[in-house]
């Protein structure tokens, strides 16, 4: 495979260390920029709770967010949104209630929550912990907006959402929220460990991926992603090569091409330079 033409990166516990954008990630991301490589943000979080600076043209070109429902220039108007509508929020929640649920509903820079939420903020380390994950990027007071109830929230016009999160009291509830939820047929599920992360059905990180790919004519082989999570499987059937952090989940150690200790030093190698063929340790 020669050089790279676009190069995808799944946040939490991939490109951010700690939930914090490294030196090491900016200059990593503004060389292959410079190199004429598009880079590309694939995370779960809505635009809202994207990091400032992973807006900037200068370091990236374009956003995946919500798990693949909107792909959006780093600035401008979305080209992708797959959302959805007010009937498929309250299938959801009429799920949810058999599980006794709580819900996070993603919209544009938004997330909206039930007045009866607690509103708090918890330190993590940044990992995939989608407990913490939602207490952190949901449950924060910068980017939420707080509704009386969802029945009033379901009458507004533009109620609609890109990405649901609920959590339930165990994780068996949760499971069977997410198995619910598939079974329904509107809906794609995933998430882990008292979160399950719901979008419309068919929507994915691959899914957008590809839909960007074609609309840029970047062919499959000089595409590289990088991820650590089951939710970043779904790049590896659009990407040439994939590249998992070395403290990935067990799905994504699986199915890599390749294991990094350094995500910033394995992407300038495999993007600036001739690589080969065959899973490696980098």
């Amino acid at each position: 495979m020669t050089s790279a033409g676009m190069a995808v990166f799944d946040l939490d516990g991939t490109l951010l260390v700690h939930g914090a954008l490294t030196g090491e990630a900016i200059r990593m991301l503004r060389t292959l920029r410079q190199s004429g490589v598009r880079v590309v943000i694939a995370t779960g979080r809505h635009r809202g709770t994207v990091p400032l600076r992973l807006k900037s043209p200068r370091l990236v070109d374009y956003l995946i967010c919500s798990n693949g429902a909107v792909v959006t220039p780093a600035r401008g108007e979305p080209l992708l949104e797959r959302t959805l509508d007010r009937a498929d929020i309250a299938a959801l929640m009429t799920l949810g209630s058999r599980c006794e649920g709580r819900y996070a509903v993603s919209v544009g820079r938004s997330t909206f929550l039930s007045r009866r939420e607690p509103l708090r903020r918890r330190k993590t380390d940044g990992g995939s912990d989608t407990k913490k994950y939602f207490w952190r990027y949901y449950m924060y007071p910068l980017h939420s907006r707080m509704v009386d109830s969802w029945d009033a929230f379901l009458q507004r016009p533009d109620a609609k959402a890109e990405k649901v999160v609920c959590t339930c009291p165990d994780v068996d509830a949760d499971m069977v929220l997410r198995s619910l939820a598939e079974a329904d047929g509107r809906f794609t599920a995933t998430g882990s460990n008292q979160a399950a992360e719901i979008t419309a059905r068919g929507v994915s990180k691959g899914s957008a991926l590809l839909f960007l790919a074609q609309r840029l004519g970047i062919p499959r082989e000089a595409i590289v992603a990088f991820g650590n999570d089951d939710n970043d499987l779904a790049l590896r059937e659009y990407a040439g090569r994939f590249v998992a952090a070395r403290d990935s989940s067990p799905a994504a150690l699986e199915a890599a091409d390749q294991v990094a200790d350094s995500i910033p030093a394995a992407a300038l190698r495999l993007c600036l330079e001739e690589t080969g063929k065959g899973a490696t340790s980098l």
